[in-house]
């Protein structure tokens, strides 16, 4: 969590959660402060095991899996090919 990385098409993101359905991320750098990333681990990913708090801002904007699987989510599959920047 919170790592920087780049995708081959110039995209940069930070990583927020890595689960089962892959690695989500979100567009652009962010600096994940511990009160941030205890909210990012109420949720496991996309699974809460109550409601996420009214407003919740960091599900993923894509996942970093293949193309091939797009239909089965609500964000961009960008696929598995990316540079970390930083970590």
């Amino acid at each position: 969590m919170g790592t920087h990385i780049k995708l081959p098409d110039g995209r940069v993101g930070t990583v927020i959660y890595n689960g089962l359905d892959g690695v989500g991320i979100k567009w652009g750098r962010h600096e994940l402060s511990m009160q941030t990333r205890e909210l990012i681990d109420q949720g496991n990913g996309n699974c809460f095991t109550q409601a996420p708090p009214k407003g919740y801002p960091w599900f993923p904007d894509a996942m970093l899996r293949e193309k091939s699987v797009q239909d089965l989510f609500a964000q961009e599959c960008v696929g598995e090919e990316y540079e970390v920047l930083d970590e």
